[in-house]
């Protein structure tokens, strides 16, 4: 009898006998007795004492036989379709726990990934109507005019959506909800092709040294139904009107008006007031004396005014301050349906950060 046969039927006797194991464990006595006040571990359904005299792989391959019948009978309680019925015996086959572990992790992430795009499959469902669309353009228009606005850059999105939440408008996504994003995004570039349009009307100006500053301030708020040409508005579009000379670039241009805004309000509120006089006299001489123009000035936001318009008035002094661009460049879509109105060529306009090529000094500006 050769060597070889003699192997193949000893390793036949052993897995007899690891089967007769199974059927019949030889539990082993503790040699200390768990205490009353601790309970008993549950014993795990797999630790089953083998004889000393099997090998260890024939041990293995007894459990594992063991782990795939308790994998079976678990499967049966639940309901799978064939792919993840086809996974889990895969998982329950696999000897090496390592690799198992790596399985598992990889469907973990995998959950996750099905998940994340369940999520944003939702969100990209959202979408602003037409009315809501007109309540952001009104909100942005009246806060590019409020001569108390901090900043123009920074964190005015967020601003605008705080006011509309207060002012109770209607269709407006639940707070905290993920919907929200789709809100953030629709405001953002709103924000982005309005105030392009600011800044467009301001350059337009440039070449004619004939249009005054108070016929500029008032064809800007000819966008706004409720906010009036005040002084201290007039001061602030003689500031942007002097950085528009500066030959900034479309994305550079309003976080350097913030810069300016900012490091004018490092000596306190009467330095900027001061600075902004100045350059408010000096328009006056290149452009034309506003004290010459018919077009007068008019009251702040105050009691008299929609409570809407007071609350963002009582916000964007409150907005803060980006030191730089931040975040990616915002778009909009090619096929967003935009409803028809009086102002349809403005928001037609491109938005302020999608051009990188500076514009000439003392030249028009198309955002």
């Amino acid at each position: 009898m050769s060597t070889q046969s003699i192997l193949q039927r000893a390793r036949a006797r052993q897995a007899q006998e690891a089967e007769r194991a199974l059927e019949t464990p030889h539990p082993a006595t503790p040699s200390v007795l768990p205490s009353e006040s601790e309970p008993a571990s549950s014993p795990s359904p797999f630790a089953t004492d083998f004889p000393p005299s099997l090998s260890l792989g024939v041990i293995n391959q007894a459990r594992r036989n063991q782990l795939r019948n308790f994998g079976e009978k678990a499967l049966k309680k639940v309901k799978l379709d064939t792919d993840c019925e086809a996974e889990f015996r895969t998982y329950i086959e696999t000897p090496n726990q390592d690799e198992r572990n790596v399985m598992q992790f990889l469907h973990t992430l995998q959950l996750e990934s099905l998940l994340n795009k369940s999520l944003q499959t939702h969100i990209s469902t959202w979408k602003s109507s037409p009315a809501l669309l007109r309540t952001m353009r009104k909100f942005i228009w009246a806060m590019l005019l409020l001569p108390n606005v901090a900043y123009y850059a920074g964190t005015n999105e967020n601003t605008i959506i705080e006011a509309m939440r207060k002012s109770n408008i209607p269709d407006l996504p639940p707070v905290d909800s993920i919907e929200c994003e789709g809100l953030v995004k629709d405001v953002a570039r709103e924000y982005s092709v309005q105030r392009s349009t600011f800044k467009k009307k301001v350059s337009e100006t440039l070449p004619d040294k004939k249009v005054d500053i108070a016929t500029l301030s008032a064809a800007l708020v000819a966008h706004s139904e409720r906010v009036n040409a005040t002084l201290g508005l007039r001061f602030r579009v003689a500031l942007i009107r002097l950085l528009c000379t500066r030959g900034y670039t479309n994305a550079e241009f309003w976080p350097k008006v913030d810069e300016e805004l900012f490091n004018l309000r490092a000596g306190g509120s009467g330095d900027l007031v001061t600075a902004l006089q100045i350059i408010y006299e000096d328009d006056g001489q290149t452009h034309g004396d506003p004290a010459q123009s018919k077009h007068k000035t008019g009251d702040g936001v105050g009691q008299g005014s929609p409570s809407w318009l007071r609350n963002l008035s009582s916000l964007v002094p409150h907005i803060q301050r980006f030191s730089r661009r931040q975040g990616t460049k915002r778009k909009r879509p090619v096929d967003f349906d935009m409803p028809a109105n009086d102002d349809d060529s403005e928001t037609r306009a491109q938005p302020d950060d999608d051009t990188d090529d500076p514009e000439p000094a003392g030249g028009s500006a198309t955002d």
